[in-house]
């Protein structure tokens, strides 16, 4: 039985990071208004859409940050990682090199931010443009052991073009993201509470620590 989510998170910022060139924007815009474009235009900074999106029986206002992809806008994206409660990081699954590109971005966010119990923000791997590959020729055991290596939370084969996989990849982030969130809040609750209310799996390192003395964990 999956866990009840007894909290009502109204707001969820999530942040889209990732080579400029790997989909980004056709990915969000896919998302948000079902379309695609052969071109677009590398964004610039950042650009910020949003969605109300019914998950799971319960109504939330999805952020989606859209981060420049250029290396020199890095110090500039660090700022936009504020608040994030989850990251989609993007790689081009046509080119080799893009793994090693996602996992630069993946570390520079890790450095930088995180969430309230000090883990690091839910992030899941999208190879897009899946749709442009012979998929009987790709070895994929080199993506999950990629993935497992280097703590991705989960991943996906994409195409923004037909539209494979976006919704999924987008309940799935959402899915552990609230989970997190939701352990996160009844961390901080018992920490007034005289009990032993939670098991030690759901409170971080950070946590045990801190709250020895309070019951929590």
């Amino acid at each position: 039985m999956s866990k009840e989510i007894t909290n009502i998170i109204t707001e969820i910022k999530i942040i889209i990071i990732g080579k400029s060139g790997s989909g980004k924007t056709s990915y969000v815009n896919r998302w948000i208004k079902n379309t695609f474009n052969e071109t677009y235009k590398s964004t610039i900074v950042s650009e910020f859409s949003h969605k109300t999106y019914i998950f799971k029986n319960k109504t939330y206002k999805i952020n989606l940050w859209d981060l420049a992809g250029q290396d020199h806008f890095n110090s500039l994206i660090k700022a936009f990682c504020k608040e994030a409660k989850g990251c989609i990081t993007m790689a081009d699954i046509l080119l080799p090199s893009s793994l090693n590109d996602a996992l630069n971005w993946k570390k520079t966010l890790d450095e930088n931010e995180t969430l309230s119990d000090g883990s690091n923000i839910p992030n899941i791997l999208i190879l897009n443009k899946y749709d442009l590959i012979n998929s009987e020729k790709k070895d994929f055991n080199v993506i999950e052991e990629f993935v497992k290596k280097n703590k991705f939370d989960a991943w996906f084969k994409t195409s923004a073009k037909t539209g494979e996989n976006i919704k999924e990849s987008i309940d799935t982030l959402l899915e552990i993201v609230i989970n997190k969130l939701n352990d996160i809040n009844d961390c901080d609750s018992s920490r007034f509470k005289n009990s032993l209310a939670l098991e030690p799996r759901k409170c971080s390192g950070i946590d045990i620590l801190r709250n020895k003395q309070s019951g929590c964990c």
